[in-house]
């Protein structure tokens, strides 16, 4: 069975040495009602009830899964009451802002409960966490008939929340969409479709869902600029009768088995408008993108339950002796730690899993400030920011976890293989990550062409702006000063390249299809580097001669220094990237 202590003192470390909450917070109206002693104590609370109610849960729903029986989802045991007392104190609305009806908490703080919910049970956290995004579409697109009768309930997690965009015609090209939306003679939208692969698409936690549902009224044009966005309860409000919404099968699923991925049929659903008409893809990308975000964070919370286990298993596992003498000479075997393959493969799982946490938690923090900061220039930044970091989080996080994930269980043997250690289960659980949301190809897609190319890098610019930052402080300290140069030169490199690939784009689209995984990669690699050495930073200004700061500084460098080697081949390979097409097009599939 697996284990999980929550890594409360790192998420310490950055909510306040690297972060700086304490400083930022109050500049932040929204935030500004809270310290770092709450902070602190709310996940410890939230640590303790995730580990005593949800971890347990983890590999029974995972044996059992969702059940389907006249037309209703029922969850795995224990499923209920652990949401209800989830619901009850309070969690749901641990980040809805205070004038939702929520606690008004910080983003970042929100991203290190969310990694301990995705730790301990990541079928539940689906469950819990898509209604947050539909809220906030909800808030910030409806008029105010539907916020008043949609708001309260999602804010407080009494009701929960779907996505409904994907079709079995309809994919990622969201222009084939043939779900409709007819004005009766009341003047009321019905709505009639079919969606495929709706997570907590019917269950038993919540006493109504609500749907929001991607459409084509009445006349919309074809393609993308035809959809309409629409909410649509399972239950009608006025009688409680179902609203035309029916279960038309469950999916068997190699992961996240206890989480309901459902396909729905509409039939004359009432549906209310949500934004404005053939607006509603727009309107979708405010729950795209925090659905995107929200991936990141669960890899980070199924790397660190699979690091966890796997340096547990490694310390109390003897076999073989260390190639350099035995470290345990009285016993008949060195523990697997003493093996330098075994040392080095964990020392990488911590080179993914610390940087990618603070890129969570830095994007939390980023959010909130593009939302209310009072200064104009910094609220502009951060958004730049968060609209680059976003297919970064999704995409280059889910792509590296897998490998640790899959290390992690090999570090098991064949113990890892089988059902009772958990370790297959965190592999089976992570592999949806990479596709749900926008499979990893869109996202590098989305990077290169859209965030960065369609706006010349502005968005770029921003993230130069924080690496020289960065680059500036670390030359004041002579044990960080060699770490510096490396950001610079990165620094430097970036524009020359884009306007390389913009060029080459002109005379061949496919430029930007063939170059933007070896894109996603770099600007990681890069976003990675720069996160380490900020890390190293905080920890040599807070206590140099600590441990954990020689740690830190340490990975730093180590990071750093194989980031050296990795940049220059990428730069190289995506500078050739028109001969490779060439080479492509010859070849023919059989």
């Amino acid at each position: 069975m697996l284990e999980y202590r929550a890594p409360l003192e790192e998420f310490e470390f950055l909510s306040h040495q690297v972060l700086r909450l304490n400083e930022r917070l109050p500049l932040l109206p929204e935030h500004n009602h809270l310290d770092a002693d709450l902070l602190k104590a709310t996940l410890e609370a939230g640590s303790a009830l995730l580990g005593s109610q949800l971890l347990p849960l983890n590999a029974s729903g995972d044996a059992s899964g969702c059940s389907l029986a006249d037309g209703s989802v029922s969850t795995p045991a224990g499923f209920p009451a652990a949401y209800a007392q989830f619901q009850e104190n309070g969690w749901p609305a641990l980040t809805v802002p205070l004038a939702w009806g929520g606690q008004g908490f910080p983003a970042t703080t929100g991203v290190f409960f969310d990694e301990m919910l995705a730790s301990t049970n990541v079928a539940f956290s689906i469950f819990a966490k898509v209604r947050e995004g539909v809220l906030r579409c909800v808030q910030r697109f409806g008029d105010e008939r539907v916020r008043e009768l949609f708001g309260a309930k999602l804010a407080s997690g009494e009701w929960l929340g779907t996505m409904c965009l994907t079709e079995p015609q309809a994919g990622s090209d969201l222009g084939l969409i043939r779900t409709t939306a007819r004005v009766d003679a009341d003047g009321n939208y019905r709505l009639s479709g079919t969606k495929i692969f709706i997570s907590n698409g019917d269950h038993d936690l919540t006493s109504n869902i609500v749907h929001l549902v991607l459409a084509r009224t009445e006349g919309a044009p074809a393609g993308t600029g035809g959809l309409s966005l629409f909410a649509v309860t399972k239950y009608r409000l006025e009688d409680q009768q179902r609203n035309g919404v029916s279960v038309i099968g469950l999916e068997h699923k190699h992961g996240i088995r206890a989480n309901a991925t459902c396909s729905l049929a509409f039939e004359d659903s009432l549906a209310y408008p949500v934004g404005e008409t053939n607006r509603g893809l727009a309107c979708m990308f405010l729950l795209m993108n925090s659905a995107r975000l929200a991936v990141g964070v669960q890899t980070v919370g199924l790397a660190e339950t699979a690091y966890q286990n796997a340096l547990r298993y490694a310390n109390e596992r003897h076999q073989g002796r260390a190639l350099n003498g035995a470290t345990h000479p009285t016993l008949p075997a060195d523990p697997l730690t003493s093996h330098i393959g075994v040392r080095s493969t964990l020392i990488e799982h911590r080179l993914f899993i610390e940087p990618a946490r603070l890129l969570c938690a830095w994007v939390g923090l980023l959010m909130d400030e593009s939302a209310c900061h009072p200064d104009e220039d910094q609220r502009k930044h951060a958004a730049q920011l968060v609209e680059l970091m976003t297919p970064i989080i999704k995409g280059y996080l889910s792509n590296h976890s897998g490998k640790v994930i899959s290390s992690a269980m090999q570090l098991f043997g064949g113990h890892g293989y089988i059902v009772e250690t958990g370790m297959e289960q965190l592999v089976r659980d992570h592999a949806i990550c990479p596709i749900y949301e926008g499979t990893n190809h869109i996202q590098s897609l989305d990077l290169l062409a859209r965030k960065v190319l369609a706006d010349q890098g502005r968005r770029l610019k921003s993230l130069a702006r924080e690496m020289l930052g960065l680059a500036a402080r670390l030359k004041r300290d002579e044990t960080l000063a060699p770490l510096a140069g490396s950001l610079q030169r990165w620094v430097s490199e970036l524009e020359p390249l884009m306007l390389h690939l913009a060029v080459e784009t002109v005379f061949n689209r496919d430029v930007v299809g063939r170059a933007s995984p070896d894109y996603m990669e770099l600007i990681g690699t890069m976003v990675f580097g720069h996160l380490w050495t900020w890390m190293a930073e905080a920890a040599q200004t807070s206590d140099p001669d600590s441990a954990h700061t020689r740690n830190k500084v340490a990975m730093a460098e180590l990071y750093i220094s194989r980031a050296n080697e990795d940049i220059p081949t990428l730069i190289k390979r995506l500078m050739r990237e028109p001969r490779e097409l060439d080479r492509l097009g010859r070849i023919t599939l059989t």
